[in-house]
């Protein structure tokens, strides 16, 4: 796995966070509050690149 941006790795600490606590992964608004952004498609830009280099697995039939 390659390194990846500050930005991503606040977004993975989250994720892993909110799956520890909750027990299913948190929303993209959800993700976004968390780290500060306020554009939805920008977080599932970050979420596609996670996937892409393999520190996330996202299930296809959700959007």
């Amino acid at each position: 796995m390659s390194k990846i941006s500050e930005r991503r790795r606040k977004i993975l600490e989250f994720i892993k966070d909110e799956v520890n606590a909750k027990g299913y992964p948190p929303s993209v608004r959800e993700i976004g509050e968390a780290v500060g952004l306020k554009s939805s498609s920008t977080v599932h830009g970050h979420l596609i690149r996670l996937e892409e280099l393999g520190y996330i697995r996202r299930d296809p039939s959700k959007p």
